[in-house]
């Protein structure tokens, strides 16, 4: 049981490191090979126990940060945020104990059929995890394959699923072998599961290039225009204090000033880089205003809002992004559609035994959906924060006629960890599964500019004041199968192995 609980871990710590600050993305392709292997005859509670120590293993070096941002922006104590996070862990560790457990459950079956299974149940797991309890689809096991962008192009079909798909395909057919191979077993290697795994990803591939030449066609008939990115960098501890409010929008104008010197005709600001209540008549005839009439640029900018109901004497806060144009009026504006539980909401409040995990305002209000702003004929899809990571959030936008994507957020929370380059890379899927630029500001980065192939056109780096512009053009024509579909991929895969499990215990009753 030892080699195998050590194999199990290694298989975790390996997936660490397929995903960034790392990057070495070729090992997703076989760092499950070693967990595969130890799941081997073995029962189902071992199953669990083995994919349970691998997944924590896989969570610990992945989500590690989740401490950094409590304790030193939450006034959480680092005691209490280590529970949290471990808590987290662990409950992110289940997801792979299920999977040890379906494993156990297909032993015996035809090996083809299992090539089929255990990616199909993955995927199942990662959309779970991805809509439960709010979901938290974060490091999902196609996403370390962000800087392969042939590899990715299928997204704009099954969205990042089918890559998770492709890769844990991958890992089974390897694992056919690999333990054919220690066992010595006696005739030919399984060579039909891997000849299998390895058409699918020709396939995939092919599929990439084609599409990204195709793509690349029909972006260049689209129309554009040039857009800045302002990365301010402003401290955390240092972003609501009343008395840095001045020097922040001094901050944020020097950089629209050459944002706007670069011809940029939309300048977008990070999330709440306004560090103050947004009142509209106040934006128009202060500082904020004033910029956009000098430089004749729209200004796309998060900043807390409120409203307040005279009637019921309530106040309800709000995370919102407005669009101001060339004359100083707020044009339209954005509510945060998914909060941050525990973060920018509690919930269960009177039931749990704690709050908000982070400080801040008191709880946030929800938007009303993921409704584009009207721009430019069409409208820009706004994602405040980690509303990045939920790929339906991005498509409903689109699919509401959004003919770009802008992704808003302050990732100082997370300082120099791994969390910043992790949230940065699904902003990647998002841009290609709706075939859409997709324009990033982080307060402290990562900033960038991405195309509908998924190609970085211009980024920066961590903690660092500057702003880039770019030729960004507008989307146009019929939507990709997955902004009109959704994840009808991982809603097979559900459906496949909730069959195949239901089959299996029936199957067993009846004996």
């Amino acid at each position: 049981m030892t080699i195998r609980l050590v194999s199990a871990i290694v298989s975790g710590l390996a997936l660490v490191l397929a995903f960034p600050p790392f990057g070495l993305g070729f090992l997703a392709w076989f760092a499950l090979v070693p967990l595969l292997l130890s799941l081997e005859g073995q029962s189902g509670r071992r199953g669990f126990l083995l994919g349970l120590a691998s997944g924590f293993a896989f969570f610990l070096g992945s989500v590690y940060w989740v401490v950094h941002s409590m304790s030193n922006y939450g006034g959480v104590p680092v005691v209490t945020s280590i529970g949290v996070m471990l808590l987290l862990v662990l409950y992110l560790g289940l997801y792979w104990g299920a999977f040890g457990l379906f494993s156990t459950l297909t032993a015996g079956i035809d090996r083809t059929a299992r090539l089929m299974l255990l990616p199909a149940f993955w995927v199942a797991l990662e959309y779970a995890r991805g809509n439960l309890f709010t979901g938290f689809p974060w490091v999902l096991i196609g996403y370390t394959q962000s800087d392969y962008l042939p590899l990715i192009q299928v997204a704009d079909t099954t969205g990042v699923w089918g890559v998770s798909f492709a890769v844990v395909a991958s890992n089974t057919a390897l694992s056919f072998i690999a333990g054919h191979l220690i066992r010595k077993e006696r005739g030919s290697l399984p060579l039909v599961p891997a000849a299998i795994a390895a058409l699918l990803v020709a396939s995939i591939t092919s599929y990439g290039f084609i599409r990204m030449k195709a793509v690349e066609s029909e972006v260049a008939r689209w129309s554009g225009m040039r857009v800045g990115v302002a990365q301010g960098s402003i401290d955390q501890g240092l972003k609501w204090d009343g008395r840095y409010q001045e020097e922040t929008l001094d901050i944020y104008t020097g950089l629209t000033e050459k944002a706007s010197g670069r011809f940029a005709k939309l300048i977008i600001w990070p999330e709440t880089a306004i560090p103050f209540y947004y009142e509209p008549e106040k934006i128009e005839e202060g500082p904020v205003g004033e910029l956009a009439r000098k430089t004749g640029s729209f200004i796309l900018t998060g900043s807390p809002s409120y409203t307040y109901n005279p009637a019921t004497n309530e106040v309800r806060y709000f995370n919102s992004a407005f669009l101001i144009n060339s004359a100083g009026e707020t044009v339209g504006k954005y509510e945060k559609f998914h909060l941050v539980p525990f973060g920018e909401y509690v919930p269960l409040r009177g039931i749990l035994p704690f709050g908000k995990l982070t400080a801040g305002i008191g709880d946030f209000s929800v938007g009303p959906g993921p409704l584009p702003i009207a721009f430019e004929g069409g409208g820009i899809g706004t994602l405040v924060c980690f509303e990045s990571i939920f790929p339906e959030i991005a498509r409903g936008h689109v699919k509401n006629g959004a003919t770009m994507l802008a992704n808003i957020t302050n990732d100082a929370w997370f300082g120099y960890t791994s969390a910043p380059y992790q949230h940065f890379q699904m902003s990647v899927f998002r841009a290609v599964e709706n075939r859409t630029f997709l324009v990033r500001s982080a307060n402290t980065g990562i900033s960038a500019v991405i195309d509908p192939n998924g190609r970085i056109r211009e980024r920066t780096g961590l903690f660092e004041r500057t702003v880039i512009t770019d030729d960004v053009r507008l989307r146009q024509g019929g939507l990709t199968f997955y902004t009109s579909y959704g994840d009808l991929f991982a809603w097979g895969s559900t459906i496949i192995t909730g069959v195949f499990i239901g089959t299996r215990f029936r199957r067993r009753r009846d004996v």
